[in-house]
């Protein structure tokens, strides 16, 4: 009996699967066309919502610390006033970096070494998470566990063995509240709270000092003003100079080199600022205000004032009418009043960019709560659009596959045909999207911030979201061929010719 040897189905090469899968897209252009268009569509929303993301994320850390630069003035008119509270002590410590000026000013001030600092930050970053997760809390909750405690309060509220154990009972009641801090540890944060309360007393007490000292220096400098407050005004200009050797005598750390120049220049400002507010008081320049703005005298403010002031020229014959109308204007000049006017429009923008960025970083990936359910929405859009998309190509080309088919085309490479068209347009698709996707958030959010931030937009981590969401767009684009592929190579070659 002869034998007969059946081999194997040969493979076609990759090059010619590749030729074959290209071929079919340029014929089947315009269905191409508009599977592209969806992916495309939707790597566009996932790349603008990454983009949104990424931009407040950076604007917010940029807006942070332009606005603790620019209320230097304030922090330390506080600080040389006022010595805190248990709370600010806490919250300051936890979140300082160790080393940094006002980590070394702590330490000085609660006669700590280098060990017990450390011991010190630790504790309190444990009690500002404590802070932290009944801030987070809504009324009724936080009411039920710690009922009105605030603050340090919490911590000898939940000191008392009855209240405790009502603690953790609502915990137990709430399964949606996690207390992320294990029992063990929080009945030793309880136990060191009478060396918290000593250690802040300590701190306090160094500061009051330092208070009472600074105070009676500019009592003795400024004694024809009317009080503290405009005392410490008039003495603040001069922090660069012999007023910041006062407050470093006292114990305060006070960078000469950084802190003490700026925060000169920032309470000159402010000075200079106040003088300016002051000047359309008088008559004869509040006319001129309103001879530019054609208004009332009446109805000039100072908001009217800095918007025209904004313009050398009206800047000049501002100067003129104070001077005019018997104004001190020692110290100003067109160009400074510019410069103000363009101060008050910057902090005018980093206050709409602290609001616009409030949820920056938070929620999955740091998108917020919105952006990632959109973002999940745009993902599943894509996902069906491509797999419709696919679909509808497998029912148009019955007779293609069962030709394929007979040719001796296997049911592996008929799902590698077809996965292949989807990752090509994927790719294509994906690149497109992600083009036009960073484009548009770029202009979105330069639209909402200003010109202003343009130096904090991550170019390189946008670059990175763009090359993510090619990848991302092509994965999914693959992913959702897989079962109109797999439904066309179990399509039998006889029942396809049936079908055509």
């Amino acid at each position: 009996m002869k034998v007969i040897n059946i081999d194997n189905q040969p493979w076609l090469s990759l090059p010619r699967t590749l030729k074959i899968t290209t071929d079919g897209i340029r014929y089947r252009l315009f269905r191409a066309s508009v599977t592209v268009a969806v992916i495309t569509v939707a790597v566009a929303f996932l790349m603008n919502i990454l983009a949104e993301s990424l931009i407040k994320r950076a604007v917010a850390s940029d807006t942070r610390e332009r606005i603790q630069k620019a209320q230097l003035n304030s922090i330390w008119a506080s600080k040389l006033t006022s010595p805190g509270s248990p709370e600010s002590i806490i919250v300051e410590t936890a979140t300082t970096e160790k080393g940094s000026d006002l980590y070394k000013e702590t330490q000085i001030f609660a006669k700590f070494d280098d060990k017990a600092m450390e011991e010190f930050q630790a504790l309190a970053k444990d009690i500002n998470y404590i802070f932290n997760f009944f801030e987070n809390l809504d009324y009724a909750k936080r009411r039920d566990l710690i009922h009105t405690s605030e603050g340090v309060d919490i911590l000898r509220y939940l000191s008392d063995p009855e209240n405790y154990k009502t603690f953790y009972i609502g915990l137990s009641r709430y399964k949606s509240i996690h207390f992320g801090m294990e029992k063990e540890e929080f009945d030793a944060l309880l136990a060191k709270l009478p060396e918290l309360d000593a250690t802040i007393n300590t701190i306090l007490e160094a500061r009051r000092e330092a208070n009472a000292k600074i105070n009676a220096i500019l009592r003795r400098d400024y004694p024809n003003a009317n009080n503290d407050a405009e005392r410490l005004a008039m003495a603040l200009p001069d922090a660069d100079k012999e007023f910041g050797d006062s407050i470093r005598s006292v114990g305060f750390v006070f960078d000469k080199e950084t802190v003490a120049p700026e925060l000169a220049r920032q309470a000159q400002r402010l000075q200079y600022t106040t003088r300016m507010k002051n000047s359309i008081k008088d008559r004869p320049v509040r006319q001129l205000i309103a001879q530019e703005a054609n208004i009332l005298p009446a109805d000039v403010n100072d908001v009217l004032m800095w918007n025209f002031l904004n313009d050398k020229d009206f800047a000049e014959k501002y100067l003129v009418k104070m001077a005019d109308s018997g104004q001190d204007i020692e110290g100003l000049s067109a160009d400074l009043l510019v410069d103000l006017a363009k101060g008050r429009k910057e902090a005018e923008a980093l206050e709409r960019a602290e609001r616009l960025t409030m949820d920056a970083g938070r929620g999955f990936m740091g998108l917020g709560e919105r952006l990632a359910w959109l973002l999940f929405v745009s993902l599943l859009v894509c996902g069906i659009g491509i797999t419709n998309a696919m679909m509808m190509s497998v029912t148009e080309r019955f007779t293609e596959i069962a030709t394929l088919k007979c040719l001796g085309a296997l049911d592996g490479f008929i799902m590698i045909m077809f996965v292949l068209e989807s990752c090509f347009m994927g790719v294509v698709g994906g690149t497109i999207g992600a083009i036009i996707g960073a484009l548009i958030g770029l202009g979105r959010m330069l639209s909402a911030f200003g010109v202003n931030f343009i130096s904090a937009i991550p170019f390189l981590d946008i670059l990175g979201g763009m090359l993510v969401s090619v990848i991302l767009g092509t994965l999914l684009a693959a992913i959702a061929a897989v079962l109109p592929s797999w439904k066309a190579a179990r399509l039998a070659p006889m029942e396809a010719m049936r079908v055509e």
